[in-house]
């Protein structure tokens, strides 16, 4: 037990400086679309600040395909150090990064360049985290375990942000918003040594010692578990749609109300605080109730409260309103982030291609459906002109979410895989 709080403490320190890099532009996306996106339109330039945003998560299946093969191939820890080593590059290249006004169309190129690789990195940091923590803790609270990663995911999130609404107070010389950046690189260095300390999982170690390493784990998941596969993808939409759309959509509108750059940074804080103290909660009370269903629970509840909640919130904005949509939809948001990764860890896929099923299946959700969120609300908004358009997105994503949870196939219902297994056994029970 004690063994496992230290690893506990590694990976989620280190997923918290790996999040805090990776997060730190979606908070400063406003703020930065007229120095890097100048168009002469707010809203266009907003737009596309969102589109660089989006750009991150649209690299993210390929970052799972090299990550899912380097887990599973090479193991856990080895993809961890690599994928925190090189998300502090693009950090640190961001707030060295000269204007548009200074150097052209060349700056908004390398902001995106930038998202992209820390797209490719986050893929596999993620996942790899929790596929360590679930296999360390399969048979012990495996809800509650997994939980404390994606809180530790918003304390890098808070750390950033509030550091970042400290350097844009008016006080604050025009260059301070570089500082949160610059330490991201300072951070991410300490989340590597961490990482030095981690020890491999038990399950991967118990595959290379009996020689049951897949050659081709990508291969494993997309021919024996397609279902399984699309189910994931269905996961990864409906845990990080609604968390967008909080974070990054709607703290923008605390622009309407007459909040400055910094204030709203603050706003976003207690916004991030109540996820982080909802999920832990949430995470065990699903090792109670079911990991299943309460992720089924948090679906329902993003789809009956979406349209509602933005159109209360849009009907004469306050930001009184705001912040009750906020707590509101952070307290749907949880109950499917909570458990959603100790479920896909040991109710879906088995230890030889687990990596690879979750990386991939989960980034492209978070691609075509969550980290886009922003950007298709602000785009819904321009489009239809309703303000509360966004919220029927919220609930097509809420409906994903509920289908993925209840249509997957355990290993043991599935004839054709359970051929697979008697050729290719695998080292730890996938349920």
């Amino acid at each position: 037990m004690k063994k496992n709080k230290k690893l506990l403490f590694a990976a989620i320190i280190g997923n918290a400086f790996e999040y805090y890099d990776f997060t730190l532009y979606g908070f400063f996306a406003v703020y930065l679309s007229s120095f890097y996106f100048p168009t002469g339109d707010p809203l266009t330039s907003k737009i596309a600040s969102f589109g660089a945003f989006a750009a991150g998560f649209l690299m993210r299946p390929i970052g799972a395909l090299i990550f899912g093969h380097l887990g599973d191939r090479y193991g856990r820890k080895t993809a961890l150090l690599i994928s925190i080593f090189l998300m502090t590059l693009p950090t640190l290249t961001i707030g060295l990064l000269p204007t548009y006004a200074e150097i052209g169309f060349w700056a908004p190129l390398i902001i995106v360049l930038c998202r992209l690789t820390q797209g490719i990195c986050t893929a596999g940091e993620y996942t790899g985290a929790i596929v360590l923590i679930a296999e360390f803790n399969e048979r012990y609270r495996p809800g509650f375990a997994c939980s404390l990663l994606p809180a530790s995911s918003l304390i890098g999130a808070i750390v950033g942000t509030g550091l970042g609404a400290v350097c844009l107070i008016d006080t604050m010389p025009v260059w301070a918003w570089r500082i949160p950046f610059i330490m991201g690189f300072v951070f991410g260095l300490l989340g590597l040594y961490l990482r030095t300390q981690l020890k491999e999982s038990p399950a991967f170690t118990n595959l290379t010692k009996h020689h049951k390493i897949s050659d081709s784990p990508v291969f494993d998941v997309l021919k024996y578990q397609r279902r399984n596969f699309l189910c994931s993808m269905g996961v990864g939409a409906a845990a990080l749609a609604p968390f967008y759309v909080i974070s990054v959509y709607i703290n923008s509108l605390t622009f309407q109300v007459g909040l400055s750059p910094a204030q709203s940074m603050l706003m976003n804080v207690g916004a991030l605080l109540m996820w982080m103290i909802f999920i832990p909660f949430i995470g065990y009370f699903s090792d109670r109730v079911g990991l299943g269903k309460v992720m089924s629970y948090g679906s329902f509840l993003l789809m009956f409260v979406s349209v509602p909640v933005f159109l209360f919130v849009n009907y004469n904005v306050t930001l009184e309103k705001i912040l009750l949509a906020q707590v509101i939809f952070s307290f749907c948001g949880a109950f499917y982030v909570a458990p959603f990764g100790a479920f896909l860890a040991t109710k879906v896929f088995p230890a030889s291609h687990r990596y690879s099923g979750i990386a991939l299946g989960v980034s492209s959700g978070e691609a075509l459906f969550g980290g886009t969120s922003p950007l298709i609300a602000a785009g819904l908004v321009a489009l239809t002109g309703a303000s509360f358009a966004p919220g029927f997105y919220l609930m097509f994503c809420g409906l994903i979410g509920w289908a993925a949870v209840n249509l997957y196939k355990p290993l043991s219902l599935s004839r054709t895989y359970k051929k697979r297994i008697d050729v290719f056994p695998f080292a730890s029970n996938a349920a």
